[in-house]
């Protein structure tokens, strides 16, 4: 009886096994996976003012897509398509250092009403901290400058490291904005 079970299970466990193999591969038979790769840039048009002096880390922003994103031939990100980011940290201006942010975004919605997840971040001269760069100079001196052959030299304005408290950092409505990505994401598009 033992040996009876023992040959039914193998039989059975297979068979079930294939079943749902061919099972999941007529699910997407008609869809062809597309990936969009770790490190691609995106453009968005900032649907509102995002300043560091009223922002909080947890807020939610609207960016749109200003242009169809194309990966080969397949329209992957239509236009006028919605991306929500999340505000994830709001460091205040300090004196010498202008205020900084960082905005994740992590869902793309299609005017067409299909939602899918991503992971980015919006990416401004050359980092993905907004702001965060050395304030303004506050006092300069003056020191004699001598270019070439001059006998007398001229007087030059020179920065001192003194520098003036910072300022907020501010996306302006209306901004154009890019988004890297920080991971491979997988989209599955239908067959035509």
């Amino acid at each position: 009886m033992k040996r009876f079970f023992t040959i039914l299970l193998t039989i059975i466990i297979p068979v079930f096994a294939i079943q749902s193999i061919s099972f999941a591969e007529t699910n997407l038979r008609n869809y062809k996976s597309i990936q969009l790769a770790k490190g691609s840039f995106l453009k968005a048009i900032s649907q509102r003012e995002i300043s560091t002096s009223t922002a909080k880390a947890g807020d939610v922003e609207y960016f749109i897509n200003p242009a169809d994103v194309f990966v080969g031939t397949s329209n992957v990100i239509p236009k006028n398509s919605v991306y929500l980011g999340e505000v994830e940290e709001v460091m205040e201006a300090v004196e010498g250092i202008n205020a900084s942010m960082k905005i994740r975004i992590y869902k793309v919605i299609t005017p067409d009403r299909n939602e899918f997840a991503i992971n980015a971040n919006v990416f401004k001269n050359g980092s993905t901290t907004i702001g965060g760069d050395l304030a303004e100079v506050a006092y300069y001196t003056k020191m004699p400058h001598y270019p070439g052959d001059w006998k007398k030299g001229a007087l030059q304005l020179v920065p001192t490291t003194i520098r003036s408290m910072g300022q907020p950092t501010v996306i302006r409505a209306g901004e154009e904005v890019t988004f890297i990505i920080n991971d491979e994401h997988s989209l599955y598009k239908p067959l035509k």
